[in-house]
């Protein structure tokens, strides 16, 4: 980081505060801010605070500053100027930009690569339950994951990337139930299940239902029941339009028992016992999920290192029954009506944690009937991965918010603050497609291979008006469509909910996947057409307001990646990779490269503009969108 253009810039201007605020017998911590117009230089320095600590007028005192520092010796720094309180900084382009463009095309790939930290991170994200295929709100969680990833092994960190495979979970249970029921599959395996999995659900409430009226006399209740009950066979009906012949299947089935539920909480117990039945359909189930799964993340560049079943860490394992052990026999463990609980409270109290919130719900450690929850076996897990990494970050739905701070609250109470201090959920709001309300039990969402679908066929339209090789065009509108896809997931802050349109996600012309993949190809065009290429390049001739942007915009890739490392904000990569495409076609509409009169400077505009398609290059390859030659 200290080798980079913007860092050795930044640098100096703080030595320049501080050797003029030496002279004023003043030392204070230096912070700077980046001016609102270029007209106010390339940074500022806020005087304010220091000037109210000591007493001066902002306004007089930058100009004392702005006065001593013009009188300095200076480097990459041009000149000072105070204005209202700010002293503002001018960057010497003539210098700076050799520095920058040259850094740029020495190191390639390797630019804004930063010092390796030693520290070792787990990224556990997507982390789908297997009973439904990747739909496109949890396609979100996967490329957030995938991103946070790109970016710290890019800012030096050592990361590995989890998906945690919940098979010890009711839902896992229903599904592998109805599966039994059929032992067969039609189709992509993933959608299959996720079809047997909301008819069973489905059938399962209808059959519980009627029973239930029957048995009812107050008329208020049976009306009641009633009408919960013309939900489900309304999404039965849904249901069986979809695949009548195993739906009926399904409804003979599953009639046939008396008590479906009893039966399904009976199949999990046996499987947390690791009973050889039970873990044959169970895994069995799993397994054709994930392999649908697999092909799936694949389409959309989405890897993982390690697949963590639960089952074996937290379960057979006995790392559950001991943690449970443990929390009971803390000062906190409870025992009520039959459950072990954990009183989060107590514990929130006696460390006096502030995690930004006031009270929290007992954490069900065991149920009554000897079952676990999620998020105590999830308190198995974190331990797990702890031995494995240094820091652990959840990318979990903000929905989860109180379940990740009772995992926290958990470790503290097992004196494992260190762990629960390194340990970050990672939250995001959820993908909403207008007119649709997605539920995996009801059988009603968008599957992500639909969207990529959607997205290639939408990418095809555009690109045939361009292209005539059905070859080429097919591979390129593939490229495009997921690259839309991925953009549009990750462009948005996580803490903002996603209307997922395809007027934004298709836009050529503004803040999209494709409208990055077009600024590079607009780069690959230029620099192939350049038949000889002179070494001299005059930089110093690089003196427009557009080339100067563009230039800062590239010296600020790598502070770019420290920001979004430290910060945990995979956004503003998208941000930073649409502000300089924008930049760059600016550039590209106002100036000519090629056919720029003067050698010197037609070769300087040829070097920026192989300096752009570096950085566009990396920064696409961080938010895992491939770069095309043409479009």
């Amino acid at each position: 980081m200290k080798n980079y253009p913007y860092y050795i810039f930044e640098e100096e201007c703080k030595s320049l505060i501080e050797k003029a605020l030496s002279e004023e017998e003043i030392k204070e911590e230096i912070k700077f801010e980046f001016p609102p117009s270029p007209k106010y230089g390339d940074l500022s320095f806020p005087v304010f605070n220091i000037a109210k600590k000591y007493g001066k007028n902002p306004e007089d005192f930058s100009k004392i500053i702005a006065s001593k520092i013009n009188s300095y010796e200076k480097n990459i720094v041009e000149k000072v100027e105070a204005i209202g309180g700010y002293v503002n900084f001018f960057i010497n382009y003539k210098k700076y930009s050799k520095i920058v463009i040259e850094s740029i095309i020495s190191l390639g790939r390797n630019y804004g690569n930063l010092d390796k930290k030693g520290i070792r991170v787990i990224v556990e994200h997507t982390s789908v339950n297997p009973v439904h295929p990747i739909h496109i709100g949890s396609a979100r969680n996967a490329i957030i994951g995938d991103v946070l990833s790109n970016i710290l092994e890019k800012a030096g960190y050592e990361v590995k990337r989890h998906f945690y495979i919940d098979d010890v979970g009711l839902q896992v249970a229903q599904a592998a139930y109805g599966y039994s029921k059929i032992r067969k599959v039609e189709g992509k395996k993933d959608h299959f299940i996720g079809y047997i999995y909301a008819a069973t659900n489905c059938i399962i409430n209808i059959k519980k239902l009627k029973e239930e009226i029957n048995k009812i006399s107050d008329e208020e209740k049976v009306r009641e029941k009633i009408r919960e009950l013309d939900e489900w066979i309304s999404i039965a009906n849904e249901l069986r339009l979809k695949n009548e012949k195993i739906f009926d299947e399904l409804v003979n089935e599953i009639y046939k028992s008396k008590n479906p539920e009893e039966e399904i909480s009976e199949l999990l117990r046996k499987y947390e016992r690791r009973e050889e039945e039970a873990v044959k359909i169970i895994r069995e189930l799993c397994e054709l999920v994930i392999s649908g799964f697999k092909e799936t993340l694949d389409r959309i560049g989405v890897r993982f290192d390690s697949w963590d079943w639960e089952s074996e860490i937290t379960c057979w394992s006995n790392a559950t029954e001991d943690i449970v052990n443990k929390l009971m026999r803390t000062e906190f463990g409870k025992i009520d009506r039959g459950t072990m609980i954990l009183d989060c409270n107590a514990i929130l109290d006696k460390f006096k944690l502030k995690l930004g919130v006031k009270e929290v719900p007992p954490l069900v450690l065991k149920r009554s009937d000897g079952t676990t929850l999620y998020t105590t076996r999830d308190i198995a897990y974190t331990i797990w991965k702890f031995q494995k990494a240094d820091k652990v970050i959840n990318v979990i739905s903000i929905e989860q918010r109180i379940p990740q701070i009772q995992l926290k609250l958990a470790l503290y109470a097992l004196n494992l603050g260190s762990l629960a201090e390194r340990l970050i959920h990672f939250g995001y709001e959820l993908v909403h497609l207008p007119g649709i309300k997605m539920s995996g039990r009801r059988g009603r969402y968008i599957t992500l291979d639909e969207v990529i679908d959607e997205a290639i066929r939408r990418a095809y339209y555009e690109v045939s008006k361009r292209i005539s090789n059905e070859e080429e065009r097919k591979r390129i509108a593939e490229i495009i469509g997921i690259g839309a896809v991925r953009y549009a997931l990750i462009s948005i802050s996580p803490n903002k909910p996603i209307v997922f349109t395809w007027e934004r996600v298709l836009d050529f012309e503004k803040n999209s996947g494709p409208f990055i993949q077009y600024g590079y190809v607009r780069a690959c065009n230029i620099i192939a057409k350049v038949e000889k290429e002179e070494e001299e390049a005059n930089y110093e001739a690089l003196s427009s307001d557009y080339e100067k942007q563009i230039i800062m915009k590239l010296s600020l890739f790598p502070k770019v990646i420290k920001d979004a490392a430290e910060e945990l904000r995979p956004e503003i990569i998208a941000e930073y990779a649409n502000d300089l495409t924008s930049i760059f076609n600016l550039f590209y509409d106002n100036l000519p490269v090629l056919k720029a009169e003067d050698k010197g400077l037609r070769n300087a505009r040829i070097k920026l503009v192989k300096a752009v398609k570096i950085v566009l290059e990396n920064v696409l390859s961080i938010l895992g969108i491939s770069t095309l030659e043409k479009m």
